[in-house]
């Protein structure tokens, strides 16, 4: 199946360059290898569940790509991404399920660029997120929780909503003009991922919140400048969105603000990051919302090694007025071997809580080696 999936990604990319005169195609890949030893004292409020969380793991993100552009007779630049990861659903081929799966065109002139396809929004393009762009991308990558177990209650969402879900859909992305930009994406419906029948597959029954929703519209504007080599980016955006009604209950439309802030000085890099989504998609005067996240992280770059430091703590007002709350602690550290293979080291402490009763407490060290090519 893997090597199928591989050679029809292969055969895909030959015939888009033979359809695109005068392409230029590169084809890339990643491949990552975790290990984790994890103390786990609290599970779902209850004691330690006695397992043995010690082990490995293939990773999440191992992928191949394609890259290709070329220039049209009228002078616009056409290029775009196509990714496959060979995890691809667990080999089910029902779903198009894995965040480094990617298929979107991009045009670009001096008006700025169109991007349409399978491909992150206009919050992942604009927002500034530490905690994936850091050494080791964690804690944003989470692939250390597949080696414990987490709480199965609502705790409030780290980043905005539909962060890092590749559904189709346009956005637009501004040039810079002193400093300033913006990008707008639109979605006609989030669910809508590539598969047969997903284009309007609404939501029928009744649950705690509303699952995708249609008509979304994120609007993010930038501000970058720098001051005697301290850079600084100030980041803020919107995101509206319909839900609509399973059986006879209503559910609240998508009306989330996000925003950041970058602080840069030499190796040196810090920001602070904050979504808050209050009520969207809860099913209409139940009294639950207040779904907000905040992040706090601090980088460092010396020669081939790099350092990081995340802070993410997430809430949630359930519909009897208790709060729900998550914390994930990180310390990285990343050094690259050369060749593009790098070793790296996270380790994490993790605590869920419900009405302030433990649900999860978790603590370890994960180990992963990968390698670009």
């Amino acid at each position: 199946m893997k090597k199928t999936i591989i050679l029809s990604l292969l055969a895909s990319m030959f015939a888009f360059s033979n359809l695109v005169k005068a392409n230029e195609l590169t084809i890339s890949g990643y491949a990552e290898w975790l290990g984790a030893s994890v103390d786990q004292t609290t599970l779902d409020g209850g004691a330690s569940p006695g397992k043995d969380y010690s082990g490995f793991d293939n990773g999440t993100y191992t992928r191949l790509t394609g890259n290709y552009s070329s220039t049209l007779d009228s002078g616009l630049e056409v290029s775009g991404v196509m990714t496959i990861s060979p995890r691809d659903c667990m080999g089910g081929r029902t779903n198009n399920c894995n965040v480094v799966n990617h298929n979107f065109v991009n045009i670009s002139g001096g008006f700025g660029t169109i991007s349409f396809g399978e491909r992150f929004g206009a919050g992942a393009a604009m927002l500034s997120r530490l905690t994936a762009s850091g050494p080791t991308a964690e804690p944003d990558g989470n692939n250390m929780q597949y080696f414990y177990e987490v709480g199965d209650a609502t705790y409030g969402a780290a980043n905005e909503v539909e962060y890092a879900n590749n559904h189709m859909k346009i956005m637009y992305m501004s040039n810079v003009i002193n400093g300033f930009s913006f990008a707008a994406s639109y979605a006609d419906f989030t669910g809508n991922h590539g598969t047969l029948g997903e284009n309007n597959a609404q939501q029928a029954a009744v649950a705690d919140n509303w699952t995708d929703f249609s008509d979304m519209l994120s609007i993010f504007g930038k501000y970058a400048m720098d001051i005697d080599g301290i850079g600084l980016e100030l980041v803020y955006g919107v995101q509206t969105g319909n839900a609509g009604r399973a059986v006879t209950t209503d559910y609240n439309d998508l009306d989330e603000s996000a925003y950041s802030i970058l602080i840069t000085y030499g190796n040196f890099a810090a920001d602070y990051r904050k979504n808050d989504a209050g009520n969207s998609g809860r099913q209409k005067n139940d009294g639950s919302g207040n779904d907000e996240g905040t992040s706090i992280c601090g980088t460092y770059t010396m020669g081939n090694l790099g350092l990081g430091v995340c802070s993410v703590d997430t809430s949630f007002t359930t519909a009897t007025n208790t709060t729900n709350e998550n914390k994930m602690m990180t310390y990285n550290a990343q050094y690259e071997l050369g060749g593009g293979m790098n070793l790296a080291v996270t380790y994490f402490d993790h605590e869920q809580t419900e009405n302030n009763a433990t649900d999860t407490d978790a603590e370890g060290i994960m180990t992963r080696l990968a390698i670009g090519f």
